[in-house]
C-alpha cells in the first residue's frame, strides 16, 4: 500500500483472472499500486534467490463486469501484473498508444490470447494481448458518478 488512507479505505476489489484462452478484462484505471508478490498457488511471500521481495503491479480497473457470486458487485477488479508475458503485453500497449507509463483515467484492456511454448515440466506460459488508451489530457481525476448533492452556488 501506498499510503495510510489506502491500507484503511481499501476494500476487497475481486482479482482479474485468466482461466480460459479468450478471457478480456478491460476498463478504466482507478488506481496503481506495487505489492508483494505471492508463491504461486499459495498465499506465502515470494522473493528472489537474492532474499530481496519479488514485486508485482496491482491495477484497478473500473469494469463492466458483474458476477452474480458478489455481493453488490461494482465492477472494481484488480489486474495482478506478476508474470512477465503479462507485464510485457501490457507494456507494449503503453508504448503503441504514445505513453511513458499507465494513468489513472486511461483505459486499459488484456486478453489471455493462447499459451505458450511449454519447456520443462512447467505449465505452458499464458500469452496476452493488451490495448491502452491514456486519459485524455485534464481527464485524469475522476467526476462524482451522483452530482445532486452539488449545486451552482460558490462556496
Amino acid at each position: 500500500m501506498s499510503d495510510a488512507n489506502a491500507l484503511i479505505m481499501r476494500g476487497t476489489v475481486p482479482s482479474a483472472t485468466f482461466h480460459e484462452i479468450g478471457t478480456i478484462h478491460e476498463g478504466v484505471i482507478t488506481n496503481l499500486d506495487v505489492m508483494q508478490a505471492r508463491k504461486f498457488g499459495t498465499k506465502d511471500l515470494d522473493f528472489w534467490p537474492d532474499g530481496s521481495p519479488k514485486m508485482q503491479a496491482v491495477i484497478t480497473l473500473k469494469t463492466a463486469e458483474r458476477d452474480p457470486e458478489i455481493d453488490n458487485d461494482n465492477g472494481m477488479r484488480a489486474l495482478y501484473v506478476s508474470s512477465k508475458g503479462l507485464r510485457e503485453a501490457i507494456a507494449q500497449a503503453v508504448k503503441k498508444a504514445g505513453a511513458e507509463g499507465l494513468a489513472v483515467g486511461g483505459s486499459l484492456g488484456v486478453k489471455y490470447t493462447r499459451d505458450g511454448d511449454r519447456t520443462g515440466g512447467a505449465n505452458a506460459p499464458k500469452v496476452y494481448g493488451a490495448k491502452y488508451e491514456p486519459p485524455p489530457p485534464g481527464e485524469q481525476y475522476d467526476e462524482p458518478d451522483d452530482l445532486s448533492e452539488y449545486d451552482d452556488a460558490p462556496f
